[in-house]
């Protein structure tokens, strides 16, 4: 058995032995008698990128860290090849690999350079010379000597010449199509008169028009090209003949790999009618639906058979039915309910166990059922701060259920239910909240469109001896509904598109049972616009507003006129306003019934997973709309997305003299110090 000075010693000695071992490892080295190649220089380059053409040799330089605006750096063969976004290289790291110089594959990448510009259009560009430098010096491969690892930049020089423009353009359809479609068709393509001739501009335009026609219902249609080039006149005439097919139906459907899953359940999920006039987005809106059964880990649908009736096959691939799991994590900055769609910026973090248990396919019909017990260390400042009084302890015990195919084929049938018991996020007093959940949700418009209808039930109970004043149990009945647009071309990282939703909450008292008679609506609009170089400018605005109506007599004055504790309208935090910790905008933590936000950003990529964010936000709190009160923040931020989301790290500062119109600046809060806060969280702001 180890002592307690024998453990010690060996963390010593490990301590002196891994550094020297990782350095080790860690740093690449040449091999011995070549020469590894620390800079390729291109000389000769003025119409197309130096980047773009690099990437499609073998040869290259050491990779090092770069700093690049832009979603991802230059890719063989993709556009644009004429343009990059600005670069900025900083260190080379010391353990990537050591590209060696062959000159073998440099007289190959001699013929793959003039390739790589004919395929642009310029084919009357050469490549002049190929030299090698060490030192200062002109040298051959063969020089470095076998005990010895050398380093060469290499040059080539170039001539680019000119480019062959195209001079005509043509669609020709081997039978008729309908004015309409010929015309947009025409208008799509990426080859225009006058523009320079691009071989992937030419493959991209005829798998556009394929691709179109078969949206079109001509889902047997074949596009040929052919490109005749004057080199004398540097002219290009292109021309693609399309056979269009017959415009097609749906015809029978067949599944394959669902296993235990009930085929006929799968069918009414897909929705794909036999004798519909086929419709490609339907098929993709099928394959969706499908895959967010949760079910498959694979979902793809073929067109099969010949002629006008298109027979499709479903393909399957069973993921996993049964999931168990247990974790640490830490939550920060924002909150969201089980049985609620609302995220809300909570001034705490926390460290939490998770246990979960996860059947996808529950009594067949695949039914989904999941139950969370999360239990928490709660810190009621924002991270990583830590109260005076230390942490204090919760826990959050959850289920969700749902059932595809209710009543009909996209209507989900979901319920769910939660006891949170802990500190609440805002005042620190401790409670109990329940809430059982049971509604309706279904997809339109190709599930762009979801509409929901739920009843919900909530029981928050306060313990007498930790109630403040201002405090009061309750019992809330309501119905809730949830309209929502998403016109994004993508949730998770949207740089086009909007996206709008309004969350409409009744309650009534019914005679004595229920706290409240109150109307509680939340509309929310965002748009995406995307800028040069993958920046993206995206905006927000959001109103909500609590009406009540009667209250139950036995609350205290303030619960009974602001609403439930967890239904009131707070603000500020990592996903309002970022120049005030959350639930610090406007009438801060007690919370009020009106609410405006608005925020306007420009999204920065910096190389695809790292990001720079400039944000400016205003909004309000209060128990009326004080459009005056813009109480503005401007900011940076920097987003780290990983598979989890978006990382964020946000630094708002509250602009002087723009915190009230007409008004001297003043503190939003007593003890407010410094007009900025600082928000480390989860998930992009909106």
């Amino acid at each position: 058995m180890f002592s307690e000075r024998s453990y010690l010693r060996v963390l010593a000695s490990l301590s002196l032995v891994l550094p020297a071992v990782l350095l080790g490892t860690a740093c690449a080295s040449i091999p011995k008698g070549q020469y590894g190649v620390t800079n390729l220089e291109i000389i000769g380059m003025k119409d197309m990128e130096e980047e773009a053409l690099k990437s499609c040799l073998v040869t290259r330089e050491r990779e090092s860290m770069h700093l690049r605006l832009g979603l991802a750096s230059p890719s063989c063969g993709s556009p644009p090849f004429d343009s990059a976004a600005p670069d900025i290289q900083l260190i080379t790291l010391p353990w990537t690999e050591w590209p060696i110089y062959d000159p073998a594959i440099f007289e190959v990448e001699r013929q793959r350079i003039e390739r790589w510009y004919h395929a642009r259009g310029y084919f009357d560009a050469r490549v002049k010379s190929v030299q090698a430098f060490a030192d200062g010096r002109e040298v051959n491969p063969d020089e470095c000597k076998a005990d010895s690892s050398c380093k060469l930049e290499v040059v080539v020089k170039l001539t680019e010449g000119k480019p062959t423009l195209v001079d005509e353009v043509y669609i020709v359809p081997e039978a008729d199509l309908p004015e309409g479609l010929q015309r947009s068709l025409e208008k799509a393509l990426q080859l225009k008169r006058g523009k320079r001739f691009d071989e992937a501009s030419y493959g991209a335009d005829k798998a556009m028009l394929e691709a179109r026609l078969i949206a079109a219902s001509y889902a047997r249609a074949k596009v040929r090209g052919t490109v005749w080039v004057d080199r004398n006149s540097r002219k290009a005439i292109v021309e693609y003949r399309v056979d269009p097919g017959p415009t097609c139906v749906f015809g029978k459907v067949h599944v394959e790999g669902a296993d235990d899953v009930p085929v006929p359940l799968i069918l009414e999920t897909a929705n794909l009618r036999e004798g519909a006039t086929y419709d490609q987005e339907v098929v993709d809106d099928a394959q969706r639906a499908i895959f967010a059964l949760r079910v498959f880990s694979s979902v793809k649908i073929e067109r099969r058979g010949e002629g006008r009736v298109v027979d499709l096959m479903i393909s399957l691939q069973r993921g996993r039915i049964t999931n168990w799991s247990a974790g640490i994590g830490v939550m920060s900055g924002t909150l969201r309910r089980t049985t609620s769609t609302e995220t809300n910026s909570v001034p705490q973090w926390d460290v939490h166990l998770k246990a979960s248990y996860e059947n996808r396919n529950l009594l067949g019909g695949l039914r989904s059922l999941r139950l969370e017990e999360r239990p928490r260390v709660i810190f009621l400042r924002q991270f990583p701060g830590v109260p005076p009084g230390g942490p204090r302890y919760g826990n959050l015990i959850s289920l969700t259920f749902e059932q595809p195919a209710t009543f009909e084929r996209r209507t989900v049938l979901f319920s769910s239910a939660a006891w949170d018991v802990g500190p609440d996020p805002y005042r620190g007093f401790f409670r109990h909240d329940v809430a059982v959940k049971l509604g309706l949700r279904r997809s339109f418009w190709k599930r762009r469109f979801t509409a929901s209808l739920a009843v919900e039930q909530d029981f928050y109970r306060v313990l007498k001896s930790e109630r403040p004043e201002g405090v009061s149990s309750y019992t809330l009945p309501f119905l809730e509904q949830l309209l929502t647009i998403d016109l994004r071309d993508d949730a998770r990282r949207p740089r086009l598109g909007a996206f709008a939703q309004v969350l409409v909450q009744e309650t009534s008292r019914l005679g004595s049972y229920g706290s409240w008679d109150y109307v509680r609506v939340l509309p929310e609009v965002r748009g995406y616009v995307p800028l040069l170089f993958d920046v993206v400018l995206a905006a927000r605005f959001a109103v909500g507003a609590l009406y009540v109506f009667d209250s139950e007599p036995g609350l205290d004055p303030n619960t009974a006129g602001l609403g439930p504790e967890t239904y009131r309208l707070r603000g500020g935090g990592p996903t309002s306003n970022r120049g005030f910790a959350a639930g610090r905008l406007g009438d801060g933590l007690i919370g009020g019934s009106r609410r405006f936000e608005g925020s306007l950003e420009l999204r920065v990529p910096l190389g695809g997973d790292l990001g720079l964010v400039f944000f400016g936000d205003v909004g309000d709190v209060h128990t009326s709309f004080r459009w005056k009160h813009l109480n503005t923040s401007a900011g940076l931020g920097l987003r780290y997305f990983s598979i989890i989301g978006a990382i964020r790290l946000d630094a708002g500062w509250r602009i002087p003299g723009a915190q009230v119109l007409g008004a001297e600046p003043a503190p939003a809060y007593k003890g407010d110090g410094w007009p900025s806060a600082v928000h480390l969280t989860i998930g992009e702001a909106f």
